[in-house]
């Protein structure tokens, strides 16, 4: 990409600026140490250059390295590439519309900090830019595009977590899209890697210095400038240390990055003493501003200033400094904000998903009256999920009428479900013109659920005119749900080339599947619609257009669908096992069962319908053996299931030799199941030597397959070779894969080597670290534990308070367990607490327990008064 210059790299795409040092510098960027990442990144653009559209996420702590080296990566690629950042007031509607609009080929998509384009933070336009950019991603219209990322492990964490039951799936696009597409940046340079600096340092005066005065390799942090950043924080006079920490609280609990000083000047007041507020001096902000945005040694300083253009729509307002940012979600763990920061909140903040996730983190706090405040402000902002916690928690208290206000208040800004809720009750009341005047009023104010139900009963009504103005309404609306509802009304009434057109403005998976199901005209428009639909995820219409083309005897038409849908299954397949670390050859939980026993051979991935249909046709068409061919071009492809298929049928009829030569062809090509299944073969073979042995399975390890690392971590530890196993283990847990990790760590604590178990959870890699140890510590009993605990209060692990709680109040420790369990709750579990406050209102002379279960909170942390 010959346009990029090193200076735009600060201003433009986000990479930290490296500290100052005296001697003369080879360039604006420090030259670039590769690192074991680097190497995955590498292939993943390699992949893009060559033609198909990929996607990478670099995932690790704060000034790792992330943003560098993504910056390494696309500086490699052609000139004809262009780098494209979404950027303004909203990134995830930026990118939305931009995926609607089309994407042009051999465009990279810089989404540093990937918070801000997907998930609760990005507010609206989150899931459809996460719907864009997978429909992108398998579609290879506008192929070749690359996408490159960034996040914190725990924003990563948030975004790919499984959906939990009962619970909205409020990330299901972004789950989705990022299944398998991450890559962990390491805090620290490893041994080589270091050794690697310290070649290039020769070279780089910055090197050498962040060599100088670093230990444990972290090396990027140095050149970010974050000790000195950490100094200048550390020595903050009071206002400028109130002013960092109401900018913290911002950013760690509602992802609010750019912060406006009327909102800081507010919520500042409350992080000072009585002391330092009434020795502030009367341009106590003016100074604050000044020393938090003091540079040091060349990089950005606590602060910045950033300024809206004129012409543009952005705001004045302040950033956090990234190193900062991750110090505060540390420091600030157990800390939760004063009065004034949720007042300010309230009255200064303008986005309204900004404020309703601020309300979230004030009801994990049990900071109720100060949710409802701010739940209160983002619905008044237009935000509907706001609405329906804050209706939640007046319901909880009983508070019918308050309930009812905010249902009728959300209804009216457009929530369907808030209307259905207040309807059911009025109907089955029989209070008909109530429920009329709140469907019309609700209609009037664009709720597109009322418009349906008004146009559904004027037509009831015989008022066929005025039912289809409303009917004209609905379809301007843009939910799905409510479209297919429509377009079900339409097909009722033998209206389908209307119902097909509001199906098709509806465009999700199920709206095309029904439109499918409706294609007039020719056998050519059918399979064109069946063809919309598979292409959005519906594969019902394509596979009964094969089946009946079958059953009529038409095998042609029957076997040219199933190879084109096999050759979209495929596109996808190798999409999905490109960005996948390591690969898992267990599916179904079923283990590889000795490659000479074909009946126990696993179901790998690459199962289709279309294969498996294309195989069985050509099989009864064209004799038993014609599958062959299709299962062989498949396997071919990299298709794990076609191989064993194959495998399987020529063992079936006999054709052991040719068997074994197609095996030993596709481990000369390094196919990743043929290695495995030759590796594991020898595991189980007594004539095969431990050296060759280990040879395949690091071989099959190389190729990325997760039971060949697990079977060396295994095997090590059994030898004796802790450290070996240690990084297996390790390796494999920085490519999303725990279980080696895991079972080490709970292999050597039944075995009674707490040390040693408790040692190596710790070197876990940030994003599986913390839930490493929680694991170990609920193993432990007693006094066995406590060490445990109070090492990962110390380290800041959110979880640590509510197990100390538990452990101090089971020994008899009442005011200490009281006391975590309170910080637990300013940590954002209120659970701990409440549970606690449940077993002390027995005994609750002055009844603070009870009216702490009734009405939570102050924001100070006593009991609030009812609200």
């Amino acid at each position: 990409m010959a346009e990029l210059q090193p200076e735009e790299a600060f201003s433009e795409w986000e990479v930290h600026r490296a500290v100052d040092v005296t001697a003369a510098v080879p360039g604006a960027l420090p030259l670039y140490v590769r690192r074991a990442h680097d190497e995955v990144v590498r292939k993943v653009v390699e992949q893009a250059v060559g033609g198909a559209s990929r996607m990478v996420v670099l995932v690790g702590e704060s000034s790792s390295g992330k943003t560098r080296a993504c910056w390494e990566a696309v500086a490699e690629l052609p000139a004809e590439w262009r780098l494209w950042h979404p950027l303004g007031p909203s990134p995830a509607r930026t990118l939305a519309n931009a995926l609607q609009e089309g994407i042009a080929p051999r465009t990279a998509i810089w989404l540093n900090e990937l918070q801000q384009y997907f998930g609760e933070q990005a507010g609206v336009g989150a899931e459809q830019a996460a719907a864009g950019l997978r429909e992108m991603l398998q579609d290879n219209t506008n192929a070749p595009v690359l996408v490159l990322g960034t996040a914190w492990p725990e924003f990563w964490h948030t975004l790919t977590a499984s959906r939990v039951a009962g619970r909205p799936d409020a990330y299901a696009q972004a789950r989705a899209l990022l299944e398998a597409k991450a890559v962990h940046v390491p805090a620290a340079f490893e041994e080589q890697e270091l050794q690697d600096a310290r070649t290039v340092g020769g070279h780089d005066p910055r090197l050498a210095d962040a060599l100088a005065h670093t230990a444990k390799g972290r090396i990027t942090q140095y050149l970010a400038g974050a000790p000195a950043l950490l100094e200048r924080y550390r020595t903050a006079p009071p206002a400028a240390r109130a002013v960092l920490s109401a900018a913290m609280d911002a950013s760690r609990l509602g992802g609010v990055t750019l912060v406006e000083r009327e909102f800081l000047q507010v919520a500042a007041e409350g992080y000072l003493s009585d002391d330092a507020y009434d020795a502030l001096a009367e341009d106590w902000l003016d100074a604050a501003f000044a020393y938090t945005q003091q540079p040091g040694k060349g990089v950005r300083g606590l602060l910045s200033r950033v300024r809206a253009r004129p012409a543009g729509s952005g705001r004045d307002g302040y950033r956090l400094a990234d190193y900062m940012d991750h110090v505060g979600r540390m420091e600030r763990r157990f800390s939760a904000p004063p009065a004034s920061f949720w007042r300010a909140a309230r009255s200064h903040l303008a986005d309204a998903h900004l404020v309703r996730a601020l309300g979230r983190a004030a009801q994990a706090r049990w900071r109720d009256g100060d949710a409802v405040g701010l739940y209160q402000r983002a619905l008044d902002l237009g935000d509907l999920q706001a609405g329906q916690s804050l209706a939640w928690l007046w319901q909880e208290r009983q508070r019918a009428g308050e309930a009812r206000r905010v249902q009728e208040q959300a209804a009216l800004a457009g929530d369907g479900d808030a209307l259905e809720d207040l309807l059911m009750p009025l109907l089955e009341q029989e209070e008909y013109q109530q429920a009329e005047q709140l469907v019309r009023a609700a209609s009037g104010r664009g709720n597109a659920t009322a418009q349906l139900h008004l146009a559904r009963a004027l037509l009831l009504g015989g008022e066929t005119q005025e039912a289809a103005r409303w009917y004209v309404e609905v379809a301007r609306c843009n939910d799905p749900e409510i479209l297919r509802a429509y377009a079900g009304d339409l097909r009722e009434r033998g209206e389908l080339q209307e119902a097909r057109t509001v199906l098709r403005a509806a465009g999700d998976r199920r709206a095309l599947g029904e439109l499918a199901a409706l294609a007039g005209g020719s056998a050519a428009e059918a399979e064109q619609a069946a063809w919309e639909a598979f292409s959005a995820g519906e594969a019902t219409p394509l596979k009964e257009l094969a089946e009946q083309a079958e059953a009529d005897g038409r095998g042609a038409d029957a076997a040219r669908l199933y190879r084109d849908a096999i050759a979209v299954f495929e596109r996808r397949r190798r999409q999905r096992e490109a960005g996948v670390d390591l690969i898992d050859f267990e599916v179904g939980g079923r283990s590889l069962v000795e490659y000479l026993d074909p009946p126990g051979l696993p179901m790998a991935s690459g199962q289709t319908w279309a294969l498996r249909h294309l195989v069985a046709l050509l099989d009864g068409t064209q004799g038993a053996t014609a599958g062959d061919g299709a299962l062989r071009e498949v396997a071919e492809a990299g298709n794990a299931w076609a191989l064993e298929q194959l495998l399987r049928r020529l063992r079936e009829r006999g054709q052991i030799q040719e068997a074994e030569s197609l095996l030993h062809g596709e481990v000369a090509r390094a196919n990743p199941w043929a290695l495995w299944a030759l590796a594991h073969r020898a595991l189980r073979d007594e004539q095969v030597s431990d050296a060759v042995r280990r040879v395949l399975l690091e071989r099959a390890a190389a190729a990325r397959v997760q039971q060949a690392v697990r079977a060396l971590v295994e095997r090590a530890e059994q030898a004796g070779l802790a450290s070996e196993a240690d990084q297996w283990a390790l390796h494999a847990a920085a490519r999303g894969y725990t279980t080696p990790l895991w079972e080490l760590v709970r292999g050597r604590e039944q075995e009674g080597r707490l040390e040693a178990a408790e040692r190596l959870a710790w070197q876990a890699p940030a994003s599986q670290r913390s839930w490493a140890l929680r694991r170990l510590a609920l193993r432990r009993g007693g006094a066995q534990v406590m060490p445990l605990l109070w090492r990962a209060y110390d380290e800041a692990l959110g979880w640590a308070p509510g197990l100390l709680c538990e452990r101090l109040e089971a020994a008899g420790e009442f005011a200490q367990a009281e006391h975590f369990a309170r910080l637990a709750a300013d940590a954002g579990d209120r659970q701990v607490l409440e549970d606690l406050a449940a077993r002390r209102k027995g005994d609750d002379a002055d009844r603070q327990w009870r009216a702490m279960l009734a009405n939570g909170l102050t924001a100070e942390g006593t009991s609030a008064a009812p609200w």
